[in-house]
């Protein structure tokens, strides 16, 4: 199917198929809900961006109940729920559509707090409780409440089978008691709701379990961090100290943490890559828009050939992630399991954050000494330039995820 061009017309700052390239996977719904959320970054989060990340503080609690509205808050979630699928239902090409569009905003940190509801939520709308969904899920979808996924840790990173975070039932069997850290948490400072990954039997996999605990609980402390990116994300360090928490609030059963964390953990890598693939393709657009005023020699930036290959080397990866990433939402589309999906998940965005983190260091030799600093022609450069280590890590760092992919192939 052909499409009307739509968006940017700088050289590779969008998907081919808003270029008007037919698509074999991007049809009229797609169109049209892309049409919608770019409208609502548009107006609501883009031109704030700037002064949020600085700031680091973004008005989330308004943003929630502007964008559950508008239909873009948790357009992937059961309308049963509270969800709001844009017409013609939802698939994986929608969630593509739904990521590259919020990551548009150009600051990751304000993305990211859109992006946790997913990663957290999920836990209870595919496995959760009745009474989770009815007393939490609704208040989330809502946009009246905030939700994160607790899972890091200071000693063992994301390695399930190093947490230490346990949770253990008083005598009358009513409560557990959590104690332990969780590192990294984002949104830490402005969500209603941790979805922690604890320790509530042995040692191993086989051990953990989700337990949702209140932000606000009796012994949760909320550290924010000092972080290099994602100022607004309020990247946080959570200490539960002797929290009690009612044993209704296990999601699943006691010993399931592994198994839940498997089936949505395809979902976030996704986010994570189709969001590093926006980024590519913004600082290939910014470059090229920089290249195409800036004058050095007597010529126009873009005439010199050595920046020309540039852009050509930017452009050819961000083309080979963008295919990588449809095709594996068409798999997602045609109905394949997660376990079909971790392996080939795993490589995606690897391929997608390796992408960005090339076009970032090109993007700053195109841009010169505009790329250091945080005003300007280069303040977007530079912002997502200080951001890609967060994507590089977040759900799994490159080298984790390559070597998962090949241990799952059984070489």
């Amino acid at each position: 199917m052909k499409h009307v061009p739509f968006g940017s017309d700088v050289p590779y700052a969008e998907p081919s198929w808003y270029r008007g390239v037919p698509t074999a996977f991007y049809v009229e719904k797609h169109a049209r809900f892309r049409e919608k959320v770019r409208a609502w970054v548009d107006e609501h989060l883009a031109p704030y961006v700037n002064d949020w990340d600085e700031e680091g503080h973004c008005p989330i609690e308004e943003l929630r109940h502007s964008g559950q509205a508008a239909g873009v808050l948790c357009p992937w979630a059961p309308e049963e729920l509270g969800g709001t699928p844009p017409e013609g239902g939802w698939d994986g090409f929608m969630m593509v559509i739904w990521t590259d569009e919020m990551a548009r905003c150009g600051a990751g940190g304000v993305a990211i707090l859109f992006f946790i509801t997913y990663m957290s939520l999920s836990h209870i709308t595919l496995f959760g409780s009745e009474h989770l969904k009815e007393t939490v899920a609704r208040r989330v979808t809502a946009g009246e409440a905030g939700m994160a996924i607790a899972l890091t840790e200071p000693q063992g990173g994301s390695h399930l089978a190093n947490f230490l975070t346990t949770a253990k039932k008083t005598a009358d069997g009513r409560f557990y008691v959590v104690n332990g850290q969780k590192l990294f948490i984002t949104g830490g400072d402005c969500v209603d709701y941790f979805s922690t990954v604890l320790r509530t039997g042995g040692s191993g996999f086989q051990g953990l379990s989700i337990l949702l605990i209140p932000a606000r609980s009796p012994g949760v402390k909320i550290q924010k961090l000092k972080a290099a990116g994602w100022w607004a994300g309020y990247t946080t360090l959570v200490t539960y100290e002797d929290v009690l928490v009612p044993v209704e609030n296990l999601v699943g059963s006691e010993g399931m943490g592994s198994p839940i964390i498997a089936t949505v953990i395809n979902g976030e890598r996704l986010i994570f890559g189709v969001g590093s693939l926006r980024a590519a393709r913004t600082l290939l657009a910014e470059a090229i828009t920089f290249a195409r005023h800036r004058e050095t020699f007597g010529k126009k930036l873009s005439q010199s050939q050595v920046i020309r290959h540039k852009f050509a080397q930017m452009a050819r990866r961000v083309e080979a992630a963008q295919a990588v990433v449809d095709t594996l939402a068409f798999s997602m589309t045609q109905g394949a399991t997660p376990a079909d999906m971790l392996g080939p998940m795993a490589l995606a965005k690897v391929e997608c954050t390796s992408t960005y983190e090339y076009c970032a260091r090109e993007a700053s030799q195109v841009l010169g000494g505009a790329s250091f600093l945080r005003q300007g022609k280069g303040q977007l450069v530079e912002r997502l330039a200080r951001e890609v280590r967060a994507n590089v890590v977040g759900g799994g760092s490159e080298e984790l995820l390559l070597d998962m992919a090949m241990r799952m192939s059984k070489i």
